[in-house]
């Protein structure tokens, strides 16, 4: 069907934990876009940093002083390590601060981003464990962390204070509006058309890896 589109090359985002081999033909071209899935194939791939991300957004909310910071990094597929534990971990030692494995709530992505965020910051609260940062995977998690925290009486910033991902349209209308880390989409999607376009080309000097920063954006939930 690709062929019958005249399709060249592909851009793929997955959230498989591998490609199986015989899933797309070999002289279909690929690039991964954000996600990287297990591959006999050497495939580029751009993303985000993740961990200089996460890093720089937990040494905000421990430069305002939080020293009990949740991590909430997000569904990754099965065997897959998180870059942002990676550089939650990073910041965290630069601060003197231990790390802790019961702060860091992975989903399992049965149900929604919300309501999985909900429930299981309500568990860590009704546990008695206390909180004073959230780092959440998106937007839509920071919305179910909030609720939990609203839940038990919290809020944010007065409270906890709270940093995601994405900087989608829905965090300048929250309440309050959220620091939020910009994933400079455009520039991602350029990017990886550009490596998908010279790897249709045939150019053989391609990094396999390309890394494109992140920026922070501040607003009312880390007052």
């Amino acid at each position: 069907m690709l062929a019958d589109r005249g399709a060249a090359g592909i851009l793929c985002v997955s959230g498989l934990s591998a490609l199986p081999d015989d899933l797309l033909p070999e002289n279909y071209q690929l690039v991964w876009l954000d996600r990287r899935p297990d591959s006999g194939r050497a495939v580029p791939w751009v993303a985000n940093d993740d961990a200089a991300a996460t890093e720089l957004a937990a040494d905000c909310l421990l430069e305002k002083g939080c020293k009990n910071i949740l991590l909430l990094p997000g569904f990754l597929a099965e065997h897959q390590e998180s870059p942002r534990v990676i550089g939650y971990r990073r910041a965290l030692k630069k601060h003197g601060v231990p790390y802790r494995e019961e702060c860091v709530l992975r989903r399992n992505g049965k149900k929604s981003t919300e309501a999985e965020t909900e429930e299981m910051v309500q568990s860590i609260l009704r546990q008695g464990q206390s909180i004073d940062g959230i780092l959440a995977s998106s937007d839509r998690s920071a919305f179910g962390a909030m609720a939990a925290l609203r839940s038990v009486g919290l809020y944010v910033p007065e409270d906890v204070k709270l940093i995601c991902f994405d900087n989608s349209p829905y965090s300048t209308i929250a309440t309050p509006a959220l620091t939020t880390l910009d994933r400079n989409a455009d520039a991602l999607a350029e990017k990886a058309c550009e490596i998908l376009l010279r790897v249709i080309n045939g150019d053989s000097g391609i990094d396999m890896e390309t890394l494109v920063p992140v920026s922070l954006v501040q607003r009312d939930s880390t007052r």
